[in-house]
């Protein structure tokens, strides 16, 4: 069975690590790289307008601190009544230290990720039983605290697709892994299910289309960021321009429609899949 989930990491805009640093700050802007919150605003919104057109129920996964500062102006219970709530963490920060050279203790990761799941029910409503760590860095240590704190499913992680399927899959630590699919395209170079480098003018939608096209079974994760169909890591963008980013999406989810791809959220996938008997590969 071929299913499909679109989700959209809700995080600061155009957002960046930095060496020492714990929170994600953004790409600079005339030389200031604070963090920044209104194309991540704007384009959340834009999103679900288009999902709520199409009929589809996205998997939002929450920046806590960025799901602050947009709940300023945007009821977010309201906005996102129909989708599904997952966490991105709680302000970017990279839990493995990879990127910064700070990775956290089991403590303060632990913190990190209670205080981003208890400011997510304050501003949804809902308590979040998905993770997407931020710039998907995981370990085994992160997967076991996500399974210690009640989470039941991950979706940092990226697989190539093998015999025509790709995830679910179980993790030791009884968490599912709804894995980003990494494939070929028609030129035979690697493409990956995240939509970054389509907003970045690198690939069109016939790219991702053609990997759509590569799976019999299984569910394919597909991924954006709220900001990135409002503003790129060259600048803001007209609203000539974010319509034709909308436009690209849209032709990526009717591609996929086209091709007899039923569209789920991961929580559901995985609720779904316990009650059935569906085994994590997607199989009975």
């Amino acid at each position: 069975m071929r299913r499909a989930a679109f989700t959209v990491d809700v995080d600061r805009d155009v957002n960046v690590p930095v060496p020492g640093r714990r929170e994600a700050m953004s790409q600079p802007r005339n030389g200031d790289g604070s963090p920044r919150f209104s194309s991540s605003a704007r384009g959340l919104v834009l999103l679900v307008e288009l999902l709520n057109e199409l009929s589809i129920r996205g998997t939002f996964f929450l920046e806590a601190e960025t799901a602050r500062h947009i709940a300023g102006t945007v009821d977010l219970r309201r906005l996102l009544r129909e989708h599904e709530i997952a966490s991105h963490g709680l302000s970017h920060e990279d839990l493995t230290g990879a990127s910064t050279g700070l990775p956290f203790t089991g403590s303060e990761a632990t913190d990190a990720v209670d205080l981003a799941a208890d400011e997510i029910h304050r501003l949804t409503g809902r308590v979040p039983k998905g993770f997407r760590a931020p710039y998907q860095h995981v370990d085994d240590t992160i997967h076991r605290l996500l399974s210690d704190r009640g989470y039941l499913y991950d979706s940092s992680m990226t697989d190539d697709i093998r015999d025509r399927c790709i995830g679910p899959r179980p993790l030791p630590c009884g968490l599912t892994e709804f894995p980003l699919a990494r494939g070929i395209d028609a030129r035979g170079k690697h493409i990956h299910s995240y939509f970054w480098p389509m907003h970045e003018g690198k690939r069109r939608p016939a790219d991702y289309i053609h990997l759509l096209d590569q799976f019999d079974d299984g569910l394919m994760v597909l991924a954006t960021h709220s900001w990135h169909v409002v503003e790129t890591y060259a600048g803001r963008l007209d609203d000539d321009q974010v319509a034709m980013k909308l436009g690209e999406i849209r032709a990526v989810l009717d591609g996929a429609r086209d091709r007899g791809i039923t569209f789920t959220t991961l929580e559901e996938d995985v609720r779904r899949g316990a009650e059935d008997g569906r085994g994590a590969t997607g199989t009975v």
